[in-house]
């Protein structure tokens, strides 16, 4: 069970989630208590356990058949029964703490189970699904500033970041798909790597995180911070460098490099708008 929950909340992605969560909670016009962090932090937790579940229980078949999933994944050695049961317990704690937390982030929860159920099916229909696991990463963003304000988000600063956020995870997620090609392209499944070739996933990698560095730069610029804008500088040369030198033969030397230049990226970010929001 202990490896089970490192996968489930895997500190090298879990880290770039929790940045943008964060941000959401600072930009919250209200003010924060402990008590408010915690249960935030507790149902983006919950909520990211049962992504990952659902993950693991809608592409089962498949998975079970790449080699490389089978000898990284725990979850793969449990019973399907209990992967839905796990599905199951953590939705709902999901939806407890959105209970606890306020009314809107109550009637938004099933909109989160319901795009952590879209990810993992939309790679059997569409190559843009990258974008798709971007919209549930943008959704730290709205998580943070619902669960500690409960206010309808109107502020135009959320969505430039929510929009970067998108186009940062579907870049990542598109150079990682290179991983995974032969089996995809073998089994029908739809990824820029699988469908138009590793350079051009590359490319659309790249043309994401550009869209990403000017979003962030937006953001910054939007609020009148000089030192939000260095931190929204220095994650755009982050995820521009994550382009250089990527081995395309070398599967662990991808996954490495594309999960530390990310979660760098929003460790910058993060840390800029801290420290404009205690000062």
């Amino acid at each position: 069970m202990i490896m089970l929950a490192k996968e489930l909340l895997a500190p090298q992605f879990i880290i770039f989630n929790l940045c943008f969560l964060y941000i959401g909670v600072m930009l919250s016009p209200v003010h924060i208590s402990v008590a408010t962090v915690a249960l935030v932090s507790a149902a983006f937790i919950s909520a990211r356990s049962a992504g990952v579940l659902i993950n693991r229980y809608v592409g089962r078949e498949g998975d079970l058949k790449n080699s490389k999933k089978v000898k990284r994944m725990v979850s793969l050695s449990v019973p399907k029964s209990t992967v839905l049961g796990l599905v199951i317990v953590t939705s709902a704690i999901f939806v407890g703490c959105a209970y606890l937390l306020n009314t809107l982030s109550l009637i938004l929860a099933p909109v989160v189970l319901i795009l952590l159920i879209a990810d993992p099916m939309s790679k059997k229909y569409t190559n843009k699904r990258h974008y798709v696991l971007g919209i549930v990463e943008s959704m730290d963003v709205f998580g943070g500033y619902i669960g500690a304000s409960g206010l309808v988000p109107i502020n135009p600063v959320l969505y430039i970041l929510a929009i970067g956020v998108i186009f940062t995870g579907g870049g990542f997620d598109a150079i990682i798909s290179i991983i995974n090609r032969k089996y995809d392209v073998k089994n029908g499944l739809k990824t820029f790597a699988s469908t138009v070739g590793v350079a051009r996933a590359l490319d659309y990698s790249m043309y994401s995180h550009v869209i990403a560095s000017i979003l962030f730069l937006s953001f910054a610029v939007m609020l009148k911070s000089p030192l939000i804008f260095a931190g929204a500088l220095g994650a755009s040369a982050v995820l521009m460098s994550e382009h250089s030198g990527v081995e395309v033969n070398d599967d662990a030397a991808i996954f490495d490099r594309v999960v530390k230049y990310n979660t760098a990226a929003a460790i910058a970010l993060f840390s800029s708008v801290l420290i404009a929001f205690v000062i």
